[in-house]
């Protein structure tokens, strides 16, 4: 399992469904979404919307494109052979389903859990007039730097923000995978991203609840997820959310949000300032969203997946 891909293709193929069979396997989960093996039944679960959406796949190099195109080709045939599916929410369901055409398929949906160290029952929401320069409104944006992240937008309209005198403080938690170079050419447009945006980078998982506990509020930027399980992270420590409308986010923030194009630097300026300007609405959004949250346990995850991994086995005897 430590080597390399191409060895993992080779075991899957020609090795795999023999040991299965030797040890008298009654179903095998394979929840990389890639699984090549002839061994039956099996279960594989969808974690990776970008090989199925052009649309955001489509903006990365040559290179990411046809790495995409390949495992669009690989999880397509282990989605249509396999025995059963799990998906981790409805949207990725009913989008990979119509898709490939998976209709067909015995599919259920089984979301993660949240670690339950980030949550945090929602805090006293400060009125607008207690933040000063001194005193920012901390708003915080937890993820990797990739192209469909849109951290780029969010920065400029902080900044544009900062210029119009809302004392608000943007905070970047994530490593860098690409594209960094957008936030930058924003950091150059605007000298007074110095004094309103600070990026963290990557930090220890252990480290990140400290981020979402001392916060404000929360933005989420992400036009292409799975399930956002940082959207949920956020919602578990009781933060009011300015969210994308974009993919599954909609779906699990449900009414404990306020929406916006990722891709529309006004749209997201415009739902910072209703954070910012509304307590009560802050109060509101808060508590509905961590209630949203309560039932996110890995518990349930780990018992739904056996059941239905049980299921499949009895099935198919």
């Amino acid at each position: 399992m430590n080597k390399s891909n191409i060895w993992s293709f080779i075991f899957q193929i020609f090795i795999l469904h023999k040991l299965a069979k030797q040890q008298k396997c009654s179903v095998i989960f394979a929840p990389g979404s890639t699984f090549l093996s002839r061994f039956k039944p099996y279960v594989t679960l969808s974690q990776n919307m970008l090989p199925f959406e052009y649309q955001e796949s489509k903006h990365y190099n040559f290179k990411m494109r046809v790495r995409l195109a390949i495992l669009f080709v690989t999880q397509s045939i282990t989605f249509k052979r396999a025995t059963g599916m799990i998906f981790l929410t409805d949207y990725a369901k009913n989008f990979i389903s119509t898709k490939i055409n998976l209709n067909h398929k015995n599919c259920i949906k089984i979301p993660h859990g949240v670690n339950h160290s980030f949550s945090q029952e929602p805090k006293n929401q400060a009125a607008a007039t207690s933040f000063t320069t001194q005193n920012p409104f901390q708003l915080l944006y937890v993820s990797y730097v990739t192209i469909y992240k849109h951290h780029w937008n969010v920065a400029e309209a902080v900044c544009k923000l900062n210029l119009e005198g809302y004392p608000i403080k943007l905070t970047l938690v994530g490593s860098i995978l690409d594209s960094f170079e957008k936030v930058e050419k924003v950091f150059k447009k605007y000298p007074n991203a110095v004094n309103c945006i600070n990026y963290i980078g990557e930090i220890k998982h252990e480290e990140l609840a400290n981020y979402y506990k001392k916060s404000d509020a929360f933005v989420f930027a992400s036009s292409c997820e799975n399930m956002p399980i940082i959207l949920i992270e956020a919602m578990s420590a009781g933060l009011p959310i300015a969210s994308s409308n974009a993919g599954p986010m909609p779906e699990v923030l449900q009414d404990a949000g306020i929406y916006f194009n990722p891709r529309n630097v006004l749209e997201i300026q415009n739902s910072i300032v209703k954070l910012f300007i509304n307590s009560e609405l802050r109060t509101e959004l808060a508590q509905k969203a961590y209630q949203k949250t309560l039932n996110y346990t890995w518990k349930n995850c780990a018992e739904n997946t056996f059941d239905f991994l049980y299921k499949v086995a009895n099935d198919n005897k």
